[in-house]
């Protein structure tokens, strides 16, 4: 387990992630608060977002998991 801790950046707050989280510049993340706790998890790219209009795809191409239960 890690601790970090948050400060203030500009008119936001900001928490230093450790290297070895292997977390890369750049990379984005969904913010979600839940009872309390903070979760990111990576964004994930869109597998629609290659498609021409009307072009089918390969239903085995594209897995979705519900990772969070709202």
């Amino acid at each position: 387990m890690t601790i970090v801790k948050a400060r203030k950046q500009g008119n936001s707050v900001a928490v230093t992630l450790p290297s070895e989280l292997g977390i890369t510049v750049g990379q984005e993340f969904l913010a979600i608060k839940k009872n309390n706790s903070l979760i990111f998890t990576p964004k994930l790219n869109n597998p629609f977002d290659k498609l021409k209009e009307n072009e089918l795809i390969d239903e085995q191409e594209v897995m979705v998991e519900d990772i969070i239960d709202d």
